[in-house]
């Protein structure tokens, strides 16, 4: 779920990348803004990387935490998963945010084998 603060923050990105993209295309048949319009592309791009990466950050990286804390705390070394789950925790501070959409369906895919285990040995389910 993505925070309200996270949420105006990216409203506000978009509206000002809207903006600068608006601009160009009022400016973009005048060849004396060539360098102009260069650089208000820069910005935009810059707008939406930031907005990317604190969407990621916010979101994503937080699941992924919770998945491995919860996946860790509930494989007691039995579960057939030790392996990975041990994989995610340790790599965890070193993925980088574009690594994160993938490493969180990983754990996810963890997550369902580990409650699918410890359903069948009749052992509570993972805490999330």
């Amino acid at each position: 779920m993505i925070s309200s603060d996270l949420t105006r923050d990216i409203k506000v990105s978009i509206k000002t990348a809207m903006g600068q993209l608006n601009y160009v295309l009022e400016q973009v048949d005048d060849e004396q803004q060539a360098e102009n319009i260069l650089l208000q592309f820069k910005a935009v791009r810059a707008i939406l990387d930031k907005a990317t990466f604190e969407l990621l950050d916010d979101v994503y990286r937080k699941a992924m935490a919770e998945k491995i804390s919860a996946a860790h705390q509930n494989c007691h070394g039995n579960c057939g998963d030790e392996d990975n789950i041990e994989r995610l925790r340790r790599l965890f501070p070193e993925f980088s945010l574009e690594d994160v959409p993938q490493k969180l369906k990983e754990a996810e895919e963890v997550e369902i084998r580990l409650k699918k285990y410890l359903s069948e040995k009749n052992l509570d389910t993972p805490h999330s």
